[in-house]
């Protein structure tokens, strides 16, 4: 793990993790309804009565815990999202380690940067804050930027010569590309 992957604090991403936690939950529910489904038909084209009555035996036996599954899955997700909703703790421990990680980029991808300031933009929507009352671009880690591509406006450039380019933060180009673009103009 690299310095930049290393989690500032302890639960970082919370509300990212436990939407994961839930759908995982949810593909489980389906891959066990799956299983009861072949089950239930594998019973009904058994010639074996006994064999018959064991498929269906064991269906039924794992349709109520799946069923509680589904239940308790939905009930604490709708519960969880509420409580996290409102939860400003969460967003500004998630948006300072996102943060860190800008501050911190190695500008090896700038790929990898552009993911995390799209990150933080939304992180910081759900505590009322914009992303330049935290980070000004020219605080961000860059290699140096070229005189001539500069104006494109190219704000952050990565050492393969992938460039983080327009008033947002968005765009990605390779120099040659931005060059190009400018020549057109």
């Amino acid at each position: 793990m690299t310095d930049n992957e290393k989690p500032v604090f302890f639960s970082t991403h919370l509300h990212d993790d436990l939407e994961h936690a839930f759908d995982d939950l949810r593909r489980i529910h389906g891959e066990i309804a799956a299983v009861i489904r072949n089950m239930e038909d594998a019973a009904s084209k058994c010639s074996d009565p006994e064999r018959e009555k064991e498929l269906r035996f064991y269906a039924d036996a794992a349709l109520g815990p799946t069923d509680d599954l589904e239940k308790w899955t939905t009930t604490y997700e709708d519960a969880v999202n509420e409580k996290l909703k409102g939860n400003h703790l969460v967003y500004e421990r998630d948006t300072y380690q996102t943060l860190v990680r800008i501050l911190q980029w190695d500008r090896v991808d700038v790929r990898q940067l552009a993911r995390w300031i799209r990150e933080l933009k939304e992180l910081t929507s759900h505590i009322g804050l914009d992303v330049p009352y935290l980070l000004h671009v020219k605080q961000i880690p860059t290699e140096p930027i070229p005189e001539d591509v500069e104006k494109y406006p190219v704000f952050v450039l990565d050492r393969q010569g992938y460039c983080l380019c327009g008033m947002d933060l968005a765009e990605i180009r390779y120099i040659d590309e931005v060059r190009d673009l400018m020549e057109e103009k």
